[in-house]
């Protein structure tokens, strides 16, 4: 695979950076309607405050930002206690699941098949690893079979949750390809923005 030439954005506002490929085009939201509010974790494009990612291959790499209470509390979980590791919130596999329904949810008409396909957490607890695979709906399925030979659309998504903030709030990167892009070499691509995403310690930024 030839290398991928790529540029760092490094959020103006102070909370994370990412390398993305350079042909992406990015996204910081700064309009105050379209950032997530800070209690809720809502706005009017959901939690998402950062876009890259190439529309001609459908490939887009989102940065989103809510609090760990709320997560825990709309899903009727009683949100108190130790919150500062992932470990300490439940178990991993539960939490994934539970920040990838959040995005789903934010999805206007959204009705995906997603099945998690791995999670891990890091040592310290800080950082929640997982991989997502989408069944999209296809409108016609034979068309599709004599233009690609496959009747079915999936798309793959790499994410990693972080509580390195130390802030109350969950920032996650979702790194996402159609599977046959993915798998022709665009995934690694996408896993190499993902592990690039880096969060700032709010407590000791200045």
């Amino acid at each position: 695979i030839e290398a991928v030439e790529t540029k760092t954005f490094v959020d103006p506002q102070g909370y994370f950076a990412i390398t993305v490929p350079k042909s992406f085009f990015t996204i910081r939201r700064s309009a105050k309607g379209d950032l997530p509010d800070s209690k809720t974790g809502q706005g009017r494009r959901g939690s998402s405050i950062f876009t890259a990612g190439n529309m001609a291959k459908a490939e887009v790499v989102a940065v989103e930002r809510f609090p760990t209470r709320v997560l825990l509390e709309e899903a009727g979980i009683e949100a108190t206690g130790d919150l500062t590791t992932f470990p300490k919130l439940g178990q991993p596999a539960a939490i994934a699941n539970l920040i990838n329904q959040r995005r789903e949810r934010d999805k206007p008409g959204n009705l995906s098949k997603t099945a998690i396909e791995s999670v891990s957490v890091s040592p310290d607890g800080l950082e929640l690893y997982f991989t997502l695979k989408t069944e999209l709906e296809v409108q016609k399925p034979e068309l599709l079979l004599e233009q690609y030979g496959v009747s079915q659309l999936f798309r793959i998504t790499n994410a990693k949750a972080s509580l390195a903030s130390h802030d109350g709030n969950i920032m996650a990167v979702f790194a996402s390809a159609l599977q046959q892009d993915y798998d022709a070499g665009d995934g690694q691509v996408l896993k190499n923005a993902v592990d690039s995403f880096t969060v700032t310690n709010q407590a000791t930024a200045s």
